[in-house]
């Protein structure tokens, strides 16, 4: 189920994103982040919708599975669950979509020896890709979201 940062349920994630976008220029970026939670992994996926000059706004959807084994099937799970997003909203919008992938080029990190790949499956789906440290929809919105951050007060 889709959710606002408010917690607010959305029954039909296209319909809402659609109406939001209408005709004009809204930017849309795709990214998930995972937590790992005892013996579960929770993945978050977030749709950010911007307004250039005028804010945006956040929409997520959280998946719990059995804990990821490895840095690799984690990577390529957030990966595969952006695609699946932007597959279905480019099938309804003409937008430009997006997709932040949580990995990062520098050679001193470890996911950097999945960049390529996990670009080239973005790339190879017809969006745009962005990695470490461009990847801000899912380093920090995505993060921010499945570590719960939004709901605790400030």
């Amino acid at each position: 189920m889709w959710k606002t940062l408010s917690g607010k349920a959305v029954d039909d994630i296209v319909e809402d994103i659609q109406a939001l976008v209408g005709d004009d220029d809204r930017v849309i970026h795709i990214g998930t982040d995972a937590q790992h939670r005892g013996t579960k992994t929770d993945f978050v996926t977030v749709i950010t919708v911007l307004n250039p000059g005028k804010g945006g706004r956040v929409f997520y959807k959280r998946e719990r599975t059995t804990r990821m084994k490895s840095l690799a099937q984690k990577l390529f799970r957030e990966t595969e669950l952006s695609i699946h997003v932007a597959v279905l909203l480019s099938e309804a919008l003409v937008q430009d979509i997006t997709v932040h992938v949580d990995a990062n080029e520098d050679l001193k990190h470890k996911s950097s020896n999945y960049v390529q790949a996990l670009a080239g499956m973005v790339v190879g789906h017809g969006f745009k890709v962005e990695v470490k440290p461009n990847s801000w929809c899912a380093t920090h919105v995505a993060d921010h979201v499945v570590k719960d951050k939004h709901t605790k007060a400030a």
